[in-house]
């Protein structure tokens, strides 16, 4: 069993290693699964309003609304990852984004 044991090793080092972009990768991975959820609510907010103030809402959202939510968001799922117990994170990595191709399969987002 040394062999899956040095190999659990260093899958964890990896995960530990590159944390900051596999929690971007999450963030950036849910945007796109709900994002059409959120451009809805806001289409059907908005729909009445003048075509040229849509676009500029629609831009405004793009630009400060979903830009904000992956700043704001990336270093609290980053922090998460690292407390997850090492021995555990390359496997809860691995879960997290089967369950998100789940999720993406199930809205047939793919």
């Amino acid at each position: 069993m040394p062999d899956v044991e040095d190999l659990n090793s260093y899958l964890v080092d990896l995960t530990q290693l590159y944390a900051d972009e596999i929690s971007l990768a999450f963030v950036a991975t849910c945007l796109v699964l709900f994002g059409y959820n959120i451009n809805s609510f806001v289409r059907r907010r908005i729909i009445g309003y003048f075509f040229l103030f849509r676009i500029f809402i629609f831009i405004l959202l793009c630009v400060f609304g979903y830009g904000l939510l992956t700043v704001t968001i990336q270093p609290v799922v980053h922090m998460l990852l690292l407390k997850i117990p090492r021995e555990y994170s390359f496997l809860c990595v691995v879960i997290s984004f089967i369950y998100l191709g789940y999720l993406a399969e199930k809205k047939r987002t793919i």
